[in-house]
C-alpha cells in the first residue's frame, strides 16, 4: 500500500488534529466495514490524511486506491460539530509497531456539504493562525504598557 503518481493537491493542507470515524461503502453508501476511529494529520478543502491504529492480529486496513469509497464522520472540536461526507481513497501506507499496525491513507472528497466544508476549513486555518494572532496581541499590549510607562502614565 503505497503513494501512487505524483502529489496532485489543488488546495493548500493545513496541519491539524482532530478525531474522524469512517467505515468502507459501497456505491449505494451502505456500510460494508465495521465504524474504525482515527484521527487527521492534515486537512485541505479537497480531502484529508487520516491515521488509524489498529492492534495487531485485527483485520487489516487494504484499500483500491482510487475506489475505496469511505463515509467519514468528522469531529470538529471547537464547534462540537460533527459532520458526515463521503470521499474516495487515493494513497495509503501502512507502518507497522510492536503491538500496533499504523496506518495512513489520504481521501478527496466526493460528497460534502460546502457549508460544512468551509466550516472545516475555516477551523483549521484558525488553529493555523491563531498562534501569531496571540503573539501580535501581546506585541501590542506590550508595547502599549511601554509607552504609558514612558509617558508616565501608569495603569493602575
Amino acid at each position: 500500500m503505497k503513494r501512487e503518481g505524483r502529489d496532485k493537491r489543488k488546495y493548500i493542507r493545513l496541519g491539524t488534529v482532530f478525531p474522524v470515524d469512517f467505515q468502507l461503502v459501497d456505491r449505494d453508501k451502505r456500510a460494508t466495514s465495521d465504524v474504525l476511529k482515527g484521527f487527521t494529520r492534515d486537512v485541505s478543502r479537497g480531502g484529508m490524511c487520516v491515521e488509524s491504529r489498529l492492534r495487531k492480529g485485527q483485520k487489516a486496513l487494504n484499500f483500491a486506491l482510487g475506489k475505496s469509497r469511505l463515509k467519514l464522520i468528522i469531529n470538529i472540536p471547537a464547534g462540537l460539530i460533527v459532520t458526515n461526507s463521503f470521499a474516495t481513497v487515493r494513497w495509503s501506507e501502512k507502518v507497522t509497531e510492536d503491538a500496533l499496525d499504523t496506518y495512513r491513507f489520504g481521501v478527496e472528497y466526493d460528497e460534502i456539504d460546502s457549508d460544512n466544508q468551509d466550516m472545516i476549513y475555516r477551523h483549521v486555518l484558525w488553529l493555523y493562525k491563531k498562534p501569531r494572532v496571540v503573539t501580535l496581541f501581546l506585541v501590542i499590549l506590550v508595547a502599549m504598557i511601554t509607552l504609558l510607562m514612558y509617558l508616565g502614565i501608569r495603569p493602575s
